[in-house]
């Protein structure tokens, strides 16, 4: 699996081994306290619209869904056709009404004042132009309404290998590679100003990796600045033995931040 894939993830037709890991990522704690500060600062109850936006498989629309339930409702958009069918599959097993569509955010298929509540995760940084899909939330979402919004600092990712410069190398790297936005906290804050968004609060926390997903990922970040000349052979071979040594040690300590933002609609 390559995160630069999910800048064009219409074009990825096997998606099984993505879905594998953001199940896996998804099952981070701190991860999942954000999304419950999400729910709990965008007011999401019984009889709310909300709009799942880049909602992938549906690991949270499922969620918002139970939340809002039973006289509310969720809608998923996603530009993966074959993320949208799991989506619809996962709902149908849960016995769930969820609308599901394949839609861009940037150009969303609602019309204006749709929505009680947006939320976004992980979306905006794969974006070269991340206000358009911005300015698209806005459009749908009531006046009154809330946004909520899930992003990292792509730049804080890091490992505890000994050879801090090796480890900058290979991230740095990876960030230049697999995302559009690699410090996209700052630029957010300012863009929903502009937007005119109120009660505008942020919250982070620093997500710590599971030993095997945090192995898996680094060694293959390691693998794809190898294969860019970044790094050379025996600069990979060192970063994979310590990457393995941690391993077996079960002493991964792979981290990265993350931010929600949360806002009302003027």
């Amino acid at each position: 699996m390559e995160l630069r894939h999910f800048k064009s993830m219409n074009q990825v037709h096997e998606t099984s081994e993505y879905i594998k890991a953001l199940e896996a990522f998804d099952g981070i704690p701190q991860l999942q306290e954000l999304k419950s500060l999400a729910i709990e600062r965008t007011n999401m109850a019984p009889g709310k619209s909300v709009l799942d936006v880049g909602c992938g498989f549906g690991l949270e629309t499922l969620r918002l869904a139970k939340k809002v339930a039973p006289t509310g409702r969720v809608t998923g958009v996603d530009v993966s056709p074959e993320f949208v069918d799991e989506a619809i599959r996962r709902a149908r097993t849960a016995e769930l009404e969820v609308d599901y569509k394949v839609g861009d955010a940037r150009r969303l298929p609602f019309a204006d004042d749709t929505f009680d509540c947006v939320r976004a995760e992980r979306i905006l940084i794969y974006l070269k132009d991340f206000s358009n899909a911005l300015a698209e939330m806005e459009r749908v979402l009531k006046p009154g309404g809330r946004m909520a919004l899930i992003e990292p600092d792509f730049s804080t990712n890091t490992i505890n290998t000994d050879d801090r410069l090796l480890m900058r190398r290979i991230v740095d790297h990876e960030t230049s590679q697999a995302v559009e936005q690699s410090y996209l906290p700052g630029p957010l804050a300012a863009a929903l100003e502009d937007l005119g968004f109120a009660d505008i609060e942020i919250a982070t926390r620093v997500l710590i990796f599971p030993q095997d997903l945090g192995a898996s990922y680094f060694n293959s970040i390691g693998s794809h600045a190898n294969e860019a000349g970044v790094v050379s052979a025996g600069e990979l071979e060192e970063w994979r033995g310590a990457i393995d040594l941690l391993r077996k040690n079960n002493h991964v300590f792979a981290s990265i931040g993350y931010f929600l933002f949360t806002a009302s609609r003027n």
